[in-house]
Order: structure tokens, then C-alpha cells, then sequence
């Protein structure tokens, strides 16, 4: 029978074949491996793929589209008018259902007209700190941030980059056949089958997110037991339970509390709590965290829980000490080994800093055991603990090696670097009445509320949780480098030393930070920023400054410097670079994405935008094309340059040139295979599923599935310039309208969900949400399964589109609005709601049923001992009380 082509095409499908294994492994990015394959494919005098042929994709207006519309994308992001528009819309809700609801939906009527890289990078701490701010876990909606951003990207021709590629391939394909009426794709032309699609993704996700998507962990240790102390200035101090708002907060469960000696077993909800108790709760770290901060509730280890029995107060320990830090320092992660001679003894009977430097924070519950108090918990072999280290802690010590498993894994610093900082409440604040929890300004990640100065001149402290703030208040935060970015663009809130800023003279549009070492042997050691006069000799303002172990004076003025101080300077871009070689300063290093928001651009952007894109619009409600997307970005960028929405070193930087490089690359690539005759081959294939089924609806289905699998393994854009010669072949044969077999690449192209690596959306959000690929594999693969049916569905049936349409939007508002009885009921009928589906749940859980039959055969050997006539004291324990 003889090889299916020559040798140019098994050159070509071989080393395509070798660029995927490179790029699934994670080995090389795209961009390198399809610029080094096509060259390669050159090199063949022409035989595979000629230099000009190769290099035509360079210039696809398609591919030019993509890359001008960062330049917009920035220009809006730069102003801060989608922030503020965004949060207005986002509103608040404490059920992750209406959460969902509140930050999917927008985001996907948003990245239907705005690329989604852009749009979720904006939307990333926008989305941390409204579910801070709400008590929603943030692993709820990042994963469903990236998937809203693609599924509504699906729904115009100008959503994703991946949209523009493939038109602009259909545009250059049936140009060069004269086909003119095919070549054209009109900005909705999709929106038939996109809109659907996204439909149901969007449904996927609300019906699952009890059980598929994570809660709040990071990558270590979930399910533990932790102990927090109730403190005196708590908000749920006197309070009932069921009244205290503890009880329905996610990844939270209360499993029992201790007070003056008595354990008390799954307490009612009608039991008040008071200051000094410990609540023991079966959750996750950083959802305990987070309650504690916004409830007054201090973290307990074991040896503060040690000292319950003493007089409230005598050992205490607040969420954050004094330094501002988490009460932990730096957190470990181990598992007890099977060897170990810990095995058998409780927690309090281990001498844990002597021996190993270390102290419990946190245990894995079960092992075969009730949840108890950390101190009393036996332990076993398995057991996953999380330690705070001292500094006598020494992870090679051989001590740790025996008798834990592995390498003792670093989870969590508690000492990271901190800057003082004070912002000023505007009196049109949005914050102004609410507390500082309600205000979203607790629970962000490197950032810790101090005190407040009020105006009169009286001070807050932090730890007065019911406090509301008012007019020209002055909140002091310890904050990390990217929490002050962060602060720089909270709506209503003013940098104390703005008006230092301001009059360096430096205009908003070339402002940053930096962060700049003081040398041991300069000029500015012992003197204050006073007496510098350091903004008038350096022409920046210091924002902050942050000094090793110490919590410096709140008034930057009076600061003494020191050797090794790092400052936070507010500056023009240039001036790092000018001084670079200054001798006051041993490291100088720019902030990234400090710049502030100019919001006084802020309508022109957000009109600007609107206009480029109801230009797209008008044209294809009209079927004209008043002017191209390509050359009418490029225009709105230039003047949002001209009108000051950003700089241009912001534009240049706003192209992502690695996605450049991959789509034209890859365009070459996928030339080569159609040159070659491979592209034909597979496209047989794919024909012959469209024959055998008895209809084009198999052969569309088949295109999606072979895109959607490919994506799962490149990026989005490259699958769908490798599929596209291959479905457009098969579509003509099989009489295929071009614009059907594009809308099935486009829907295939995107649909990588399972592989945080395969979407440029996955990867911001999984390192944000400090997601496992387990946990995104989790959510991603039955969802890849669920829209493969929803595909195969509207491709079948693409014609009678409009009842598809009224189908989807029907069942879509159904399973938005019906929750909304269930949250009528009154609380308690809601949480015995909860705990049936909870104890359904844990009964069809393998993990769980393991567990039982584990604890009730250890029941059993217990009996058998006891009944053996075994005797000793045994240790004083407290009261419980069932």
C-alpha cells in the first residue's frame, strides 16, 4: 500500500508530532518550539515549506488584530474605569451561588468584546478582594473567572485572540480562491452557537460548585483541625451561634468548644459564646485565617491551648502579634512516619521544640479518631501535621528525619517583608459606614489593618472589629510590596504621603514605584527623611519603609534611617535608572504594574473602547465593513496615548510577544502540514466520520473534539492553526459552510479547561487561587465532557439555532433564580439542609467510608484490650459534654 505521502510529509508530521511532546511536557514554551520548527521545516530547499510561505503569517491581519487590541486593553485597565464599574456590578453576597452569579456573568458579557487575557488580569484582585470581603472562598471564583472569560469569549468573533486567528485565516484562504462572499466573518457570526455554549458552561458550573470546585486551601494539608481563641473585643462575643455568622461561613465547620474545663461536643446553635472560649473547627487554614481576622478570633497552637486552664488573657495570643505578622513564623508541612516513636502518644505528651524546634499548629482530622483537643490527639502513622518552626528548627536535624516521612515541605511564611503605610478616607468613599471587615480591607493576602486615627485626634485599634469609618479617617496597614499596589488603586483611598507625591511634580501618567536599599556607607544613614530633604533632592517621595525585625514609627518624616532600610519611593519611570550608581542606594528595583490609575481618563477610556467596538458591531448588523478591527485599534490606542489613559512604555510592554510569536509561528507550521499533503490526510479521516454518520453534524463534532483534545496539549491558538487547513479541507469537501467549520474551531480552540497550562486565563488564575493541577483537573475534565455534549448538540442542530437559544436562556434562568427560595428559609431550616446533604455526601465519599471502617475495627481492638484486664492511671482529661 505504500506510505501515505512522501517525505516531506512524514518530516513534517514527525517533528510536529516531537514539538508536542516538547510543549505537553512543559519542556520549552510554544513560542520557541514552533519559531525553531518552522525554521526548521525551511531548510529543506523549499520541498516542505518555502521561506516566504513560512513567513507570511508574521503579517496576518488577524494575528495584527490580536496584538494591537493589548494596546486597548491596556489603555482601559491603566485608567481604573473597569475597577470601579466591576465592583459596582459585583454588589455583595455571601453565598457562593450568587457569587458566582455576580462575578461570572459580567466577566463573560465583558470578555465577549475585550480579550480575556487582559480582562482577568484586572479582575484577579478585584475578585480576591470582593470574596474576601463577602467571606466567599477565592478557589470558588478564580477557576470559574477563567472559564467565564473563555466561555464569553466564545460568543463574538472579537472575544479571544483564537476568534481572530481563524477569521483571518478564512479571510485569507477564500481571498486567494476568490470566494469572497466566504472569506468574510461578521463580529456575530458565532454568537448562534457561542452564546449557547457559553449558556451551559456557565449552568455547569453553578451545579457543581458544592462538590467540584475547591474550597480555600493552598497545595498543603486540607480537612485539619485547628483551635481559635474567642477574644474579648470580638463582634460574636454574647452572641448565639447560630447568630453569629460563624456558622455559615464555607470551610469553616465547628466541631466543638472548650471552656473552663469542659469540652463541649457539637454545640447548638443556640450556645453563646463568650470571650476566652476556644472553638475547635474542621476546615482549612486559610479559611480559618480569614474568619479569625474578620470575627475577632485568635489562631491557637498547641502550646497556647495548653495554657486554656489559666485565667483569660495570662499567655494570650492575638491573629497577629505585634509585629503586625501572622502568629506563626514560618509554617512546615510533615507526615509522620510509620516508624516514628511518636506513634501512640497525644500531642502534649511530645516534647516538640526540644526535640525538633517545632510546634503544632494544625493536625489532619481522622486517622480513625473523633476531633478532640489538639493536645489530646494521639497520633498515628500518616498523620499529616502543620508546625511552626523556632529557631532552633533544623530540617536536616536526623531526629526529624526518622520520624517524619519525606521532606519536610515549607507551606507558609508568617515574616515576610512589610511596609508601614497610611491611607486617608475620602469623604465619597464607598468605605465610609462600614467596618473595616465589610470594607474588603481584611483577609487580602499581605496586608494587615493596623489602627485607624480619627479625625479628632483619637486612634482605633485594630482589634475594635464593630469600629464603621468615617470621613478622613487615617488607617494605618502593614502591607507587603504587591498589597500596596494594591492599596495605590482602592477606590476612595489617598496615600498619607500623597501630597508629598504630588509635589515632586511628576505627572500620574510616568509615576511608579520602587524599592530602594539605603547602603551602610551612604549619605542618608543616620539622618531623617526630614532632613534629607529627600524630595527635594531626588524629586521622589518616600511612600513607606520597611526595616528587618522592626515595626518603624508611622510618621515617614521622622524616620532615622539605617543602613539596609528598604524604602518605597514613588517616582518617575526613568528615575531608577538614573540612579543606578548612586551611593546612596545598594538595590534599586522597580515595582511591577505600580503605576497609579489615571482616573481622570477614565470616561474617555471606557468611551474610546466602546466606540472601536460598536464600530465592529454597526458594521456587522449592516454586513459592511466600515473599517477593520486591525487599523481601528491602533487608532483608539493612539488616542488614548494622545489623551493621556497611558504612556508609552505601558504600550509597548501591553503586548504579550510570546503569543506573537507561537500564532505566527504556528500559522507557518500549519502551511506546512496542508503543503505537505498531511493536512489532507487527516482531513479523509475526518470526512469519513461525516460520511459514515450520515450527516455534517459528525464531521463538526469531530473537528471539536480533535481541536478541543489539541488545546488541551498547546495553546489555544496554536490548535486552532494547526486544525484550521485540516477542517476546511474536510468542510468544503462535505459542503460545509466555511463559517460553520470556523465556529467549531473557535468553540474546539478554546475549550481547554482540564490543563492549567493550556490557556493563558487557567495559568494567571491557577497561580493566584494557589491551586494543585489536581484540583483544576478536578473541575476541568467532567466540564471538558459537559461541553462536548453541549457542542455536539448545537453543531447537530445549528440549524434551527433560535429554538437552541430559547432553550438555553429558559433552563439558565431556572437555575439561577430557584436557589433563591432556599435562601428565603429561615437559617436554621437552612442548616438542616446543609447537614443532610453533608451526611449524603460524606456516605458516598470512598475516602470517608475507608475512614469508618478504620475507626470501627480500632473501636474494636480498644474493646478488646480494656476487656483483657489492662490497667494504669490514666491522664486527667477534660469534662465532655455530648
Amino acid at each position: 500500500m505504500g506510505l501515505a505521502f512522501g517525505w516531506p510529509g512524514i518530516v513534517a508530521v514527525s517533528f510536529t508530532a516531537l514539538a508536542f511532546v516538547v510543549m505537553a511536557a512543559d519542556w520549552v514554551g510554544p513560542d520557541i518550539t514552533f519559531t525553531v520548527l518552522l525554521a526548521f521545516l525551511t531548510a529543506f530547499d523549499g520541498k516542505i515549506i518555502t521561506v516566504s510561505r513560512a513567513a507570511a503569517g508574521y503579517g496576518n491581519t488577524g494575528l495584527l488584530t490580536v496584538v494591537f487590541l493589548y494596546w486597548v486593553a491596556e489603555g482601559i485597565t491603566q485608567t481604573g474605569g473597569l475597577e470601579l464599574i466591576m465592583n459596582y456590578v459585583l454588589g455583595r453576597s455571601r453565598s457562593v451561588h450568587w457569587a458566582l452569579v455576580r462575578s461570572m456573568f459580567p466577566v463573560m458579557c465583558l470578555s465577549a468584546f475585550l480579550n480575556n487575557t487582559p480582562c482577568v488580569t484586572f479582575m484577579i484582585p478585584i475578585l480576591i478582594s470582593w470574596g474576601r470581603r463577602c467571606g466567599v472562598p477565592i478557589k470558588k471564583l478564580l477557576i470559574p473567572l477563567s472559564y467565564a472569560a473563555v466561555l464569553g469569549g466564545t460568543c463574538t468573533s472579537i472575544g479571544t485572540s483564537t476568534n481572530l486567528v481563524i477569521v483571518g485565516l478564512q479571510d485569507a484562504r477564500y481571498t486567494k480562491a476568490k470566494k469572497f462572499a466566504d472569506a468574510k466573518f461578521q463580529i456575530f457570526d458565532i454568537a448562534p452557537y457561542g452564546v449557547p455554549y457559553a449558556l451551559w458552561g456557565f449552568v455547569y458550573i453553578l451545579l457543581t460548585q458544592g462538590f467540584l470546585l475547591p474550597g480555600n486551601s493552598s497545595r498543603y494539608a486540607k480537612d485539619l483541625l485547628l483551635a481559635v481563641r474567642v477574644l474579648p473585643s470580638s463582634s460574636v462575643v454574647k452572641k448565639k451561634l447560630k447568630d453569629s455568622g460563624l456558622l455559615q461561613q464555607n470551610g469553616f465547620s465547628i466541631s466543638a468548644i472548650y471552656r473552663n474545663g469542659q469540652f463541649i461536643r457539637n454545640p447548638e446553635p443556640s450556645f453563646v459564646l463568650d470571650g476566652g472560649d476556644i472553638i475547635y473547627v474542621a476546615g482549612e487554614l486559610d479559611v480559618v485565617e480569614f474568619v479569625g481576622e474578620e470575627y475577632g478570633l485568635a489562631l491557637v497552637n498547641q502550646e497556647q491551648e495548653a495554657a486554656a486552664d489559666r485565667p483569660f488573657g495570662a499567655g494570650e495570643d492575638a491573629v497577629f502579634t505585634a509585629t503586625g505578622a501572622a502568629p506563626y513564623q514560618k509554617l512546615v508541612q510533615a507526615t509522620l512516619s510509620k516508624t516514628s516513636d511518636l506513634i501512640g502518644r497525644t500531642l502534649r505528651e511530645v516534647s516538640w521544640q526540644g526535640r525538633f524546634g517545632l510546634i503544632p499548629v494544625a493536625i489532619q482530622r481522622g486517622n480513625g479518631r473523633e476531633d478532640g483537643r489538639l493536645s489530646d490527639v494521639v497520633l498515628a502513622a500518616g498523620d499529616v501535621l502543620l508546625l511552626d518552626t523556632t529557631p532552633f528548627y533544623d530540617e536536616e536535624r536526623e531526629d526529624i528525619k526518622t520520624n517524619f516521612d519525606g521532606k519536610v515541605r515549607a507551606v507558609k511564611d508568617g515574616a515576610a517583608k512589610e511596609f508601614v503605610i497610611g491611607v486617608k478616607v475620602k469623604k465619597s468613599s464607598e468605605v465610609v459606614g462600614k467596618t473595616v471587615s465589610a470594607a474588603g480591607l481584611r483577609g487580602i493576602p499581605g496586608l494587615f489593618v493596623l489602627s485607624v486615627d480619627r479625625a479628632d485626634g483619637t486612634s482605633v485599634e485594630a482589634s475594635d472589629y464593630l469600629y464603621k469609618i468615617q470621613p478622613d479617617d487615617t488607617i494605618w496597614i502593614a502591607a507587603d510590596v504587591a498589597a500596596v499596589g494594591f492599596l495605590s488603586k482602592f477606590p476612595g483611598l489617598e496615600m498619607v504621603q500623597q501630597e508629598q507625591v504630588d509635589k515632586t511634580g511628576t505627572s500620574v501618567l510616568y509615576r511608579h514605584l520602587v524599592q530602594a536599599a539605603v547602603s551602610h556607607k551612604g549619605p542618608l544613614v543616620g539622618k531623617t527623611v526630614r532632613d534629607v530633604r529627600f524630595r527635594t533632592l531626588y524629586n521622589a517621595a518616600i511612600v513607606a519603609v520597611h526595616r528587618e525585625n522592626v515595626r518603624i514609627p508611622l510618621k515617614v518624616q521622622d524616620i532615622v534611617l539605617q543602613g539596609g532600610d528598604v524604602l518605597l519611593i514613588s517616582c518617575h519611570t526613568n528615575w531608577a535608572d538614573e540612579h543606578r550608581h548612586d551611593k546612596s542606594f545598594v538595590l534599586i528595583q522597580a515595582v511591577p504594574d505600580s503605576s497609579p490609575p489615571k482616573r481622570s481618563r477614565m470616561v474617555i477610556g471606557v468611551l474610546l473602547a466602546t466606540g472601536m467596538v460598536l464600530t465592529q458591531i454597526i458594521g456587522g448588523l449592516k454586513n459592511k465593513e466600515y473599517i477593520h478591527l486591525w487599523p481601528c485599534a491602533v487608532l483608539t490606542a493612539a488616542l488614548m496615548l494622545l489623551t493621556g489613559c497611558m504612556n508609552a512604555d505601558q504600550t509597548r510592554k501591553a503586548i504579550m510577544w510570546d503569543v506573537y510569536l507561537t500564532i505566527s509561528a504556528a500559522f507557518g507550521v500549519s502551511a506546512a502540514l496542508e503543503g505537505t499533503g498531511v493536512a489532507a490526510k487527516f482531513a479523509n479521516a475526518i470526512i469519513s466520520i461525516g460520511k459514515n454518520a450520515g450527516g455534517t453534524g459528525a464531521a463538526l463534532i469531530a473537528i471539536y473534539i480533535a481541536t478541543a483534545l489539541l488545546s488541551e496539549l498547546l495553546t489555544n491558538n496554536a490548535a486552532g492553526a494547526i486544525m484550521y487547513p485540516i477542517a476546511a479541507i474536510a468542510g468544503d469537501a462535505l459542503k460545509i459552510t466555511p463559517r460553520e467549520t470556523s465556529v467549531a474551531i473557535m468553540l474546539g480552540a478554546s475549550a481547554g479547561f482540564v490543563n492549567p497550562f493550556s490557556y493563558q486565563t487557567n495559568l494567571m488564575v491557577y497561580a493566584a487561587g494557589n491551586y494543585s493541577v489536581r484540583e483544576f483537573a478536578t473541575v476541568g475534565a467532567p466540564f471538558q465532557v459537559w461541553l462536548m455534549i453541549v457542542a455536539g448538540f448545537i453543531l447537530v442542530y445549528r440549524d434551527q439555532w433560535h429554538q437552541v437559544w430559547i432553550v438555553s436562556w429558559i433552563c439558565t434562568a431556572g437555575i439561577v433564580l430557584l436557589p433563591a427560595i432556599y435562601f428565603l428559609l429561615p437559617t436554621r431550616i437552612q442548616l438542616k439542609v446543609d447537614a443532610f446533604f453533608d451526611r449524603v455526601a460524606t456516605t458516598l465519599n470512598p475516602k470517608a467510608a475507608i475512614e469508618r471502617r478504620r475507626s470501627l475495627r480500632r473501636q474494636a481492638s480498644h474493646a478488646r484490650t480494656d476487656d483483657s484486664g489492662s490497667s494504669g492511671s490514666p491522664l486527667p482529661a477534660p469534662k465532655i459534654v455530648a
